[in-house]
């Protein structure tokens, strides 16, 4: 069971559980207590609770005083230094990401606002559901300009957008203007992240453009609030005179 060698026998634990605890348990179940982890694994009681320690500062789990060990809600962590898509991001932390395919739409209509700010003719929205380890977390809406992705609605193959216009139009995003805000679900919201409270979504919206600042996407993220952080890298840009 344990065989690593060079690595400490409590962090060689804590893969472990994290392996049971992502096979055998949901958010909000309680795990073992330590006397019987300490039995199963075969393993000192200290070994235990620095394995604990650590599962505890990935965000794994979390102890509660009196009433035990508990699994969390896994979170998404969104970098929003980088201009990798959604898929390229989550793809990095190692979680398993699915794809739903739902609608592909052809807009013509002279008022959508998206139409100002792609500065074209026609529009095509994708719109996808993304599932993180099984559970629905985000709903994707993409709008592009038609012309420059001629019958995407045919040839894409779910996954991820950036690399596939890149590879198949070659179209590659080299900046972006991203504004965060809390939005009320809708009803079909709620139903297809399998919502059953009043609970707000993150509403991520992007405008993004080539190296020649024009503009080529715009893409809405309405992402489950409890499964989401958000980083940001802050510098301080004020130059001192001393």
């Amino acid at each position: 069971m344990f065989n690593r060698k060079g690595i400490p026998l409590y962090i060689q634990l804590k893969d472990l559980l994290l392996k049971d605890i992502k096979k055998k348990y949901q958010p909000g179940d309680i795990i073992h207590a330590e006397s019987k982890l300490e039995e199963i694994y075969n393993v000192s009681r200290i070994t235990v609770r620095k394995a604990i320690e650590e599962l505890e500062k990935e965000h794994i789990v979390e102890k509660k005083q009196g009433k035990g060990t508990f699994v969390l809600e896994q979170k998404i962590l969104y970098d929003a230094n980088s201009i990798g898509s959604l898929t390229q991001r989550l793809s990095k932390q190692n979680h398993k990401l699915e794809t739903k395919s739902l609608e592909f739409q052809i807009i013509d209509d002279v008022n959508h606002y998206v139409k100002d700010l792609l500065q074209c003719k026609k529009l095509i929205l994708i719109k996808r559901l993304r599932t993180l380890n099984g559970i629905p977390f985000a709903l994707m809406s993409n709008y592009l300009d038609y012309d420059k992705v001629p019958n995407i609605e045919k040839d894409f193959k779910i996954e991820s957008l950036y690399s596939y216009l890149q590879d198949t139009f070659d179209i590659e995003f080299y900046n972006a203007q991203e504004t965060i805000e809390a939005k009320a679900a809708s009803k079909e919201e709620r139903e297809l992240l399998n919502i059953k409270d009043d609970t707000p979504l993150l509403s991520l919206n992007r405008l993004s453009f080539d190296k020649n600042d024009n503009p080529l996407e715009y893409s809405n993220v309405r992402i489950k609030a409890d499964m989401y952080q958000h980083k940001i890298n802050l510098h301080n840009d004020v130059i001192s005179n001393n």
